[in-house]
């Protein structure tokens, strides 16, 4: 088991002269990721093995060691929790943060709390069961429905997409699915289009959307460069929809969230009378305001999904399983492509560890989401206020975890 802090090295002489009967150690060794910006994103990858070691020994550790260590061991989460909440606290008064933070090691959480307030107006605080909108985050639940849906045989990564698009532009004709998945497409990002704000207001469809960028110039030759492009993810949304024969909404539903019993996550329809969802913010200047509301029918795959901060350790403890998919089929989504992309997520390091992340922005709210898996070691900031920098809160989290 792996643990940040000093005590793994009290943990190994423990390991070295007292041993338990029957004690399981698993040794995970795996890549992981780190973010890159994007409109409605953030992120990084690369791939995953895993190992583990039944150890048996005569037990022989004294119960008062034993209690000892793991009094000490209690002391050291009490310790990071405070210090953490004390960091989210100050944020929270300097209206730097408002939303939720978990941040979990070996699928037990170390701090889960909300802070600031969900609706300014009536005054409800965020708490851990408060319902944010992803963003980007959305990002890494679209690639696992294609990956799903690889392994239902129903497409390949490698098919190209003018399989799935009527009309398919003669541009796109060497574009692949897992070009769009890994940002290599060249299909130039309409949320950096002039007039894309309006758009986001209004209600529309996929088929619509893709009509905004599809007689675009591409940026790049296929597979050449890697530019982040919410276009290449909204294309997915609409070939999930095409193979799937339902909307990219159910599809996720019925695959990731129902399985799992992520019951608070979605895709964030406004109509929608949802209890517990936060209102987003804005600001204008100094003044705090309710942030421009999003159709969320644009975003799309590339970022309209929400969740709650308990219901983003349910999907972190399911990717060290085989609950969606198999365990080879993982290893593309964390196998690091061009710029340090993988299939939704970003590949970084932390010092000499490696980890995956991503982030988010739209109106109203920011995301980030850190993961190390070799450690076993997730942290998830969700905000509804757009201007606070969730990527840096996350970031400075994960190193108090591992230098108190």
């Amino acid at each position: 088991m792996n643990r940040p802090s000093h005590f793994i090295g009290v943990l190994v002489f423990i390991h070295a002269q007292f041993c338990y009967k029957n004690i399981m150690t698993i040794l995970t060794n795996r890549c992981f990721a780190k973010p890159v910006l994007g409109r409605v994103g953030r992120v990084r990858s690369r791939s995953l093995t895993g190992s583990a070691m039944l150890l048996k020994r005569k037990p022989s550790i004294s119960p008062i060691l034993f209690l000892t260590i793991s009094a000490a061991l209690a002391a050291d989460s009490t310790d990071f929790s405070s210090r953490a909440d004390a960091y989210l606290m100050k944020l929270a008064r300097g209206e730097q943060f408002s939303g939720a933070v978990l941040v979990a090691t070996n699928g037990e959480v170390m701090l889960a709390k909300g802070y600031g307030l969900a609706n300014r107006e009536h005054g409800i605080a965020n708490t851990t069961n408060t319902i944010f909108r992803l963003a980007s985050v959305t990002k890494q639940f679209t690639a696992m429905c294609v990956l799903i849906l690889q392994e239902e045989h129903k497409l390949s990564v490698t098919n190209l997409i003018c399989q799935y698009v009527e009309d398919c532009p003669e541009a796109w004709r060497a574009i692949t699915i897992h070009h769009l998945l890994t940002h290599t497409s060249g299909i130039h990002s309409f949320t950096d289009f002039p007039d894309n704000m309006r758009f986001e207001r209004l209600p529309t469809t996929v088929d619509a959307t893709v009509k905004r960028f599809r007689d675009k110039p591409l940026d790049f030759a296929p597979g050449t460069k890697m530019r982040y492009s919410n276009s290449g993810y909204v294309l997915l949304g609409y070939i999930i929809e095409k193979v799937a024969g339902k909307s990219y909404g159910e599809f996720v539903a019925e695959k990731i969230f129902q399985p799992l019993g992520m019951n608070h996550s979605g895709y964030d329809h406004p109509a929608d009378i949802l209890p517990k969802r936060a209102s987003g913010y804005s600001k204008l200047g100094i003044i705090i305001v309710n942030c421009i509301p999003f159709a969320m029918d644009t975003p799309h795959a590339a970022g309209a999904l929400r969740s709650t901060v308990a219901d983003m350790l349910i999907w972190d403890q399911a990717l060290y399983s085989e609950r969606l998919i198999p365990a080879k089929c993982l290893e593309a989504m964390f196998t690091e492509y061009k710029g340090g992309y993988c299939y939704g997520w970003v590949h970084g390091k932390f010092g000499s560890r490696s980890e995956f992340g991503h982030g988010g922005g739209i109106a109203g709210f920011s995301t980030q989401v850190i993961r190390l898996p070799r450690e076993k070691v997730y942290v998830v900031v969700l905000s509804n206020c757009d201007w606070v920098k969730s990527s840096d809160i996350a970031e400075e989290l994960r190193r108090m975890l591992f230098n108190p």
